[in-house]
């Protein structure tokens, strides 16, 4: 009998801190539309809150927090373009162990730009293919070769950076926690 109560306290608190955590994450995700500059800075602070729900919960209650993001973003979110890259990246808090358990450091490096390589072809393919967009069709003919690879490297860069932020702040999140 006290088992049973244990774990009603454990998943109750798992899906208390999981709501707290997606109502946050939403709210970074409606500012993407809000604040100037944000498409990128607003999908990562969404999906760096996960991180907490992560190290605390259950996987089953991680993946429903990223998933309630994802569609609540999507819907109520002003930037659908931000509220896009959440879906097809912001998981990505969620697989990282998986990577980082490759021993071969550039094997590792390799495995997660691909993943960011083909998550974000993936956002634009939908974006041209399935809602066909004529905004970012005009935008992306418009602009200049070189200053897309420019944006592309950039936008690795900054996913770089981000998987070492999101290393930090998991080390610094286990030791406040002690």
């Amino acid at each position: 009998r006290r088992k049973g109560t244990d774990i009603m306290k454990s998943t109750a608190k798992e899906l208390a801190l999981g709501g707290m955590f997606t109502a946050l994450g939403v709210v970074f995700l409606c500012l993407g539309g809000i604040v100037p500059l944000a498409l990128y800075a607003c999908p990562i602070l969404a999906s760096a809150v996960l991180l907490p729900v992560r190290e605390n919960c259950r996987r089953s209650v991680v993946w429903s927090c990223y998933a309630a993001i994802a569609v609540l973003g999507t819907l109520l979110g002003p930037d659908k373009e931000s509220a896009l890259l959440f879906v097809f990246l912001g998981y990505y808090p969620i697989v990282k162990p998986r990577f980082d358990a490759i021993r071969r450091r550039p094997l590792r490096l390799a495995a997660k730009l691909l993943l960011a390589i083909a998550a974000v072809g993936a956002e634009y393919a939908f974006l041209l293919f399935v809602l066909r967009l004529e905004a970012v069709v005009t935008e992306l003919s418009s602009t200049a070769p070189a200053l897309l690879w420019a944006t592309a490297a950039l936008g690795l860069a900054l996913f770089l950076l981000y998987d070492l932020c999101l290393d930090r702040l998991t080390v610094l999140y286990r030791r406040r926690r002690k």
